[in-house]
């Protein structure tokens, strides 16, 4: 039950870590294949991680740590950017 309970808490962190970095992107208009290369993920892996925004399974590559690693890294290089720019993060 506890280790189902972390799970739940794991993917609604990811998913509310790539909702936030999504609406960023799309505050700074940057395209899909832009946002794409901001987390270094292929074209099949962005598509993974999309349909797990839209209560998909969790993908399995990257590994949830990167991802998160890389999600916490972009969405604080994008709201700086936005910030700088005036755009309301």
């Amino acid at each position: 039950m506890l280790q189902r309970l972390t799970w739940c808490a794991m993917d609604n962190l990811a998913r509310s870590q790539f909702q936030m970095f999504s609406q960023l992107g799309e505050q700074m208009q940057l395209s899909n294949g832009d946002q794409r290369r901001v987390l270094r993920l292929s074209a099949q892996e962005w598509t993974d991680w999309s349909g797990f925004l839209h209560d998909g399974p969790l993908p399995a590559r990257p590994q949830l740590p990167v991802m998160l690693r890389r999600l916490g890294s972009a969405n604080h290089r994008l709201a700086v950017i936005a910030e700088g720019q005036g755009i309301s993060a």
